[in-house]
């Protein structure tokens, strides 16, 4: 017996009826009804002109299409000549859609001006047509912790030339804390030079792996982000580790309660949440299972509508992110907690994005 190949809902309403989420179709331009957001993270790749080309393609792809958002997010040297390009008007004219095309930031600084040397503001980007931007990524969470390097630095002074010399220094000031001059004495003592290098070696692999933007740190990008008029993608996910932990919900929960600090139930409609476990990012890396991405979803949401309510929590946008390809995109789709994706490679290349954003529509054509 053939089984039934699930609906592709590509506009619907969500419901959540016996303690379980479902969608239910809506017809294009229906009031409330949620379109699905397909968010392309181009991260550090495309130089401006070529980013305006990949934009074409996807849209000469891409005719007509008005029931989907796509977003495109190029590095911050290409947004001013993306926004350029996409113009609601032109992109109508030229390729049947507009108004459906949002432009992304992949980063922002939570100052709005000051002596923060390399960083953007959320008003500067919102000055150049910026309309979402992606806070948290595990790019900056995490992986980027591994190329900042101060991890070495911390490690390097877990040497007992660079601690004694620092117990001098403090024996000659008035008022040094007794708990540090003695931990220090014991750590330069005779006979723990052995203690001294595994600690160093224990905190660099530590540092290494974990460094990275806090949950701290992003709160304040999400409340800067929203004050200037900008939604907020905010990422979260976790590690191999807290996976095979079980500690996946735990992290996902302080992530989350700590993002949205501060939120009010108002102003998180202007809030899209993506879930993107690290493991499943990269070259290499096997997308979540559909029953992973679908309980990691359920909780979510569950969790959102603990914070917020329940109508809240139906209508937010969960995406998810992690390896998503063209020929994964309709069952990540079918979930009826996933609202669309964040694509990483499969974005920077037109054919694959464009049958990305087309789901459902290829296989029934």
């Amino acid at each position: 017996m053939k089984t039934a190949t699930p609906r592709v809902y590509r506009n619907y309403y969500r419901q959540r009826t016996a303690n379980q989420w479902h969608k239910i179709q809506a017809e294009v331009g229906d009031p409330g009804a949620i379109r699905p957001f397909l968010a392309g993270n181009w991260k550090m790749n495309m130089i401006p002109l070529s980013g305006v080309a990949l934009a074409a393609r996807i849209f000469d792809s891409c005719r007509d299409i008005k029931d989907v958002d796509i977003g495109l997010g190029p590095p911050y040297t290409g947004l001013s000549t993306l926004a350029d390009y996409i113009k609601p008007d032109f992109l109508r004219t030229e390729y049947g859609i507009g108004r459906n095309v949002f432009l992304l930031a992949q980063d922002t600084f939570f100052e709005s001006k000051g002596a923060f040397t390399g960083e953007i503001s959320p008003e500067m980007l919102a000055s150049i047509g910026v309309d979402r931007v992606i806070v948290g990524h595990s790019d900056r969470r995490a992986n980027l912790g591994k190329y900042f390097g101060f991890w070495s630095s911390v490690s390097r002074r877990l040497s007992k030339s660079f601690l004694t010399h620092e117990l001098d220094h403090l024996k000659s000031k008035k008022g040094a804390d007794i708990q540090v001059l003695k931990a220090l004495e014991h750590l330069t003592a005779e006979g723990n030079q052995d203690v001294l290098e595994g600690i160093a070696k224990f905190l660099e692999e530590e540092l290494k792996e974990r460094a990275g933007e806090s949950d701290e740190a992003i709160q304040r990008k999400v409340q800067a982000s929203l004050s200037k008029g900008l939604q907020v993608i905010l990422c979260c996910g976790e590690n191999r580790e807290a996976r095979d932990m079980h500690e996946t919900f735990t992290l996902l929960d302080r992530q989350l309660r700590m993002g949205l600090e501060g939120v009010s139930q108002r102003t998180a409609a202007e809030v899209i949440i993506a879930y993107e476990p690290i493991w499943a990012i990269g070259e290499g890396a096997q997308a979540a299972g559909l029953e992973q991405i679908t309980e990691v979803h359920d909780f979510i949401r569950n969790l959102i509508m603990d914070m917020y309510g329940e109508q809240t929590a139906s209508s937010i946008r969960i995406l998810y992110g992690g390896n998503v390809k063209p020929d994964n995109i309709v069952d990540i789709m079918n979930i009826a907690g996933v609202d669309g994706a964040l694509v990483g490679g499969a974005s920077i290349k037109a054919e694959d994005f464009s049958q990305i954003i087309k789901f459902g529509l290829i296989a029934s054509a």
